[in-house]
């Protein structure tokens, strides 16, 4: 019973520090221009642990929502079960930061230039 106790509260400290915090705000890109794009999208296969991703569609310089879409069929498949991984952009101490909605993991985006959402 110890080990079950010990291993909830590890869970919930773990997952408390990856949510958002009340500092953060969401965020849109400043520009999104195709470096800003490229260093995003880098960002963002770091966070899935991806060579590339392909982001979905959406202008964001006024969107907080980020969704890296899932990888086309092979060959042989002919449909796909498949969803979206949405992250949100957040300023967390004047850095943009993703972080992973159905996680609520946080992940940096070096490169990546945001302003607070409007």
């Amino acid at each position: 019973m110890d080990r079950i106790a010990a291993a909830l509260v590890a869970a919930a400290a773990m997952l408390a520090g990856c949510t958002t915090t009340a500092a953060d705000r969401k965020a849109t890109l400043m520009q999104a221009d195709a470096e800003t794009i490229a260093a995003l999208s880098a960002g963002l296969a770091r966070a899935m642990g991806k060579a590339s991703v392909k982001l979905g569609p959406g202008d964001l310089t006024a969107m907080s929502e980020v969704a890296v879409l899932p990888p086309p069929l092979g060959p042989h498949e002919t449909r796909s079960l498949a969803e979206p991984t949405v992250f949100t952009l957040v300023l967390r101490g004047g850095a943009c930061v993703a972080i992973r909605q159905d996680t609520g993991a946080a992940f940096d985006l070096p490169g990546v230039r945001c302003r607070a959402a409007r």
